[in-house]
């Protein structure tokens, strides 16, 4: 007589979201076994029975992130007044992102890129599609720019996209090195400034 495993009787969705929200706390490399288990609430058994490794359980927290994180953008950008003052409002929100005890936590994309570059072959095609997401958004963002006359010049804006997305990440670094948040201002200013001209 084959014997069923036991039915799992918790959210595996509320867990990923957990381990998620874990992860983007403390990083990969700080976040213990035992962390996770308390994340989630789940015993060794059944954290190797969901994901059968830290690591797996790092990378589906991780495209969690991204897929959150892209629709998120989306929702911002259509509920925004117009395409430009959505990417000021995205560059600006580097200003809002407190973690617990007021310790900005960053962006999990960031954290990822800066603790593993590409040591981690597992993460890199998360990483690469991560990246492109942002820069869709903000392309397309560009694009609506143009199409309701907001910028004149509407060439180059894949390249343009791409150049708010790193500066969105280099900004995320200043805030975190404590750069003051009127130097974060200038900074959004001077970018903005320059988008018609790129």
């Amino acid at each position: 007589m084959t014997t069923r495993g036991r039915p799992k009787s918790f959210c595996p969705d509320r867990a990923l979201e957990n381990a998620m929200q874990l992860f983007w706390q403390r990083g990969y490399e700080a976040a213990s076994l035992q962390d996770l288990q308390a994340a989630t609430g789940l015993s060794k058994s059944s954290l190797y029975q969901t994901y059968p490794s830290k690591q797996a359980w790092f990378v589906a927290a991780f495209s969690r992130y991204v897929a959150q994180r892209r629709a998120l953008l989306l929702e911002q950008l259509d509920a925004s007044a117009s395409p430009l003052a959505f990417i000021r409002e995205r560059l600006l929100s580097v200003l809002e992102d407190d973690g617990p005890g007021g310790v900005p936590r960053g962006c999990m994309l960031v954290n990822v890129a800066n603790e593993f570059s590409l040591s981690e072959p597992a993460l890199v095609p998360v990483l690469q599609q991560a990246t492109a997401g942002v820069c869709q958004v903000f392309e397309e963002a560009l694009a609506r720019a143009v199409a309701c006359g907001e910028l004149r010049n509407g060439q180059d804006l894949a390249v343009r996209a791409g150049y708010l997305q790193c500066v969105m990440s280099g900004l995320r670094t200043q805030v975190k090195s404590a750069v003051p948040a009127d130097s974060i201002r200038a900074t959004v200013a001077v970018v903005m400034a320059s988008l018609d001209c790129q």
